[in-house]
């Protein structure tokens, strides 16, 4: 089977970059005599993509992450160019890894495309700023869903939204789970965790770990609401980890540095480190306490398996897929009360016979996630395409 395939959402760091990147190695990796085409918009860096297979760059006049941004969106001509390239190309399945990237495909081409979540549907005052971003994105998902012939998802949990949302039948959705990147399993390297440490100035205190987006339905808003009374029984850093700008989608960092910079106890608590390097962000997986995930909602919530291959417990919002993903390896709380989420987190911090179980269970609960196991949905999922 001739397999072509949207790559252009290889390169962005927010999670369905990574879904992309580690889903599209390991598919390449399964040796199975499909052939792959990789649809780029630039050159592509020697081990930004799986080597050996065919690449098409279409082109365009900017760079999806240039133009499918806050406050910009892509042309009709840059879109099109990705048409015309797919055309050419003649496969017999398309893939597009994210609705972010899609674009309007040659007609009766037969394909799958990856809808992670339903946030922007569900939250988008929180996702666009002005009015035409979400009428531009409607049609989108409104022309992508017509041109499916399979829909792919990451959780059970969004199989259910989207049914709900776009009025979808289950027998179209197919569900494939996330995993780990290799890297974060495992020991990490002692002094590669004293660098990093001691790069960000942290002492001996112990540390929450957030890994995200910094936008605003990551909820850290509330997170910094609860860490306020947190830190009034406990001595505890929050390390928040992630792109200030939010790779390109509304970010809300300046609004979450005003509150930290009201508050004496979370300016000396609170410590913003940016993007890291996923050898650092293993490090700091390795030696935290917890990883605590307020998001409002989430597609998979790709952090908390990440976090669970260094047997790392996970105090998460019960909203979206979070208690589906990490289920007894986590406590949970309704993501906008404070209150509660410190409750939960104290109560975590407070006691270890706790934080050894969640850290036993999580080591336990993260083997059901694998890239192989992605890989093999996915092929499942093309060849209902293909038929």
């Amino acid at each position: 089977m001739r397999i072509a395939i949207d790559a252009t959402s290889a390169l962005n760091q927010r999670g369905f970059g990574r879904f992309t990147r580690q889903l599209l190695q390991t598919l390449v990796a399964r040796n199975d005599q499909h052939e792959y085409v990789f649809l780029v918009d630039r050159t592509p860096g020697e081990s930004d993509l799986p080597a050996g297979c065919e690449i098409i760059n279409a082109q365009p006049r900017r760079t999806v992450m240039e133009s499918a941004v806050n406050g910009s969106r892509r042309s009709l001509a840059d879109m099109f160019a990705f048409t015309k390239a797919t055309h050419r190309c003649k496969p017999d399945v398309f893939f597009c890894p994210t609705i972010y990237s899609y674009f309007p495909l040659p007609v009766g081409l037969r394909s799958v495309i990856c809808f992670h979540d339903t946030i922007a549907e569900d939250f988008p005052e929180l996702i666009f700023s002005r009015s035409a971003e979400r009428w531009a994105w409607r049609a989108k998902v409104w022309l992508a869903l017509r041109q499916a012939s399979r829909i792919m998802t990451v959780s059970e949990s969004s199989r259910i939204s989207l049914m709900r949302r776009f009025q979808l039948a289950s027998s179209r959705i197919d569900v494939v789970t996330e995993g780990p990147s290799p890297l974060f399993a495992g020991a990490i390297d002692e002094t590669l965790c004293q660098t990093a440490l001691g790069n960000l100035n942290l002492g001996d205190r112990p540390y929450l770990l957030f890994v995200g987006g910094i936008s605003p339905h990551k909820n850290l808003l509330t997170l910094l609401d609860a860490m306020d009374l947190v830190l009034k029984h406990h001595d505890v850093n929050l390390l928040m980890v992630g792109d200030p700008s939010a790779g390109g989608f509304l970010a809300n960092h300046p609004e979450l540095m005003n509150k930290i910079d009201a508050s004496e106890a979370l300016r000396s608590h609170c410590v913003f480190t940016g993007f890291v390097p996923d050898t650092t962000l293993a490090a700091l997986y390795s030696k935290a306490e917890a990883l605590v995930f307020p998001s409002l909602g989430e597609g998979f919530g790709l952090p908390a398996v990440e976090a669970m291959s260094q047997g790392l417990p996970v105090l998460a919002s019960n909203a979206g897929s979070l208690q589906e993903i990490v289920a007894d390896a986590g406590l949970y709380y309704p993501p906008l009360n404070a209150a509660e989420m410190a409750r939960k987190i104290s109560a975590f911090l407070s006691d270890p016979t706790l934080q050894a179980t969640l850290r036993d269970r999580a080591l336990k609960r993260v083997r059901r996630f694998t890239w192989e196991r992605a890989a093999d949905l996915t092929m499942e999922s093309f060849e209902r395409a293909a038929s």
